[in-house]
């Protein structure tokens, strides 16, 4: 169960950005991994944690992106 400070975690999220001349070849691809996504509004917001050598989280940084800009985004499980 998700608390409720909390984003959903995920393995790797993919974003994929739109094209600005609409050639496949060159569309922007990001990877996070072991990470958090949350979507709101009009953008997407994916969340890294930092973490020590014991597993607990220090901080976190939210990587803000405009859901116009992206054609497509990908999940997987952790």
């Amino acid at each position: 169960m998700m608390s409720a400070n909390r984003a959903p975690k995920f393995g790797k999220v993919e974003l994929l950005f739109k094209s600005t001349t609409n050639d496949p070849i060159n569309t922007t691809k990001l990877i996070f991994e072991d990470c958090g996504l949350m979507i709101t509004g009009d953008h997407i917001v994916v969340i890294i944690d930092e973490k020590d050598e014991m597993n607990n989280t220090l901080t976190s940084t939210g990587n803000v992106f405009n859901l116009r800009e992206l054609q497509a985004y990908k999940t997987h499980a952790q």
